[in-house]
């Protein structure tokens, strides 16, 4: 009985602790799907996506290690329950952002955000960050596949080539997993 108690213990510790860290999530975009390496070292953006009230808060922020001048041009996003609505109020790189079902580079999507390109002070460039809220959706909506996630990134020295870069699934995810797994492996283990 005593066992149980410790264990039970440890379950809801543990459930609170990932319900916590489960609050953000970290997106690394350092996969080519297509196109062009983009110069400097992967990751070459990094995105969090945080709860908030009514929604989500998303900061993507291009590497401030890539060279000058490459930029992020779109955001493709996929939810399993679309949004209900969008925010970018004080964002100085977000132009618009669409809600509804498209396909890019042959991957499926429900959201793309399109950052400005023109006049080039305005783009999301090396060091920059992005932030916008999405409606009515969660963390754990999500989807969180490999390919959930894909950036736009232009003017890839020295051509000005283009690259569409993918974040495989984050590291938080599969961390909350695998420790879900042990959890229940000891616990079966102990009876």
């Amino acid at each position: 009985m005593r066992n149980m108690t410790k264990y039970g213990g440890l379950l809801a510790l543990s459930a609170l602790l990932i319900s916590q860290a489960a609050a953000t999530i970290t997106f690394n975009f350092n996969t080519v799907h297509s196109g062009a390496t983009p110069g400097g070292l992967p990751p070459w953006a990094v995105m969090t996506i945080t709860n908030t009230s009514g929604g989500v808060s998303i900061s993507l922020t291009n590497s401030a290690t890539n060279p000058p001048g490459q930029f992020i041009g779109n955001l493709h996003l996929l939810f399993n329950t679309l949004p209900t609505g969008s925010d970018f109020t004080g964002d100085p790189y977000v132009n618009n952002i669409i809600l509804g079902n498209h396909t890019n580079a042959g991957l499926s999507f429900n959201v793309e955000v399109r950052f400005k390109v023109a006049p080039p002070s305005a783009r999301l460039l090396p060091g920059g960050t992005s932030t916008f809220t999405l409606l009515g959706v969660s963390e754990a909506d999500f989807a969180g596949l490999n390919t959930s996630a894909m950036v736009h990134i232009q003017n890839i020295p020295p051509l000005g080539d283009s690259s569409k870069v993918i974040a495989p699934e984050p590291g938080s995810l599969i961390a909350m997993g695998t420790g879900l797994v042990s959890l229940l492996g000891l616990r079966r283990r102990k009876r």
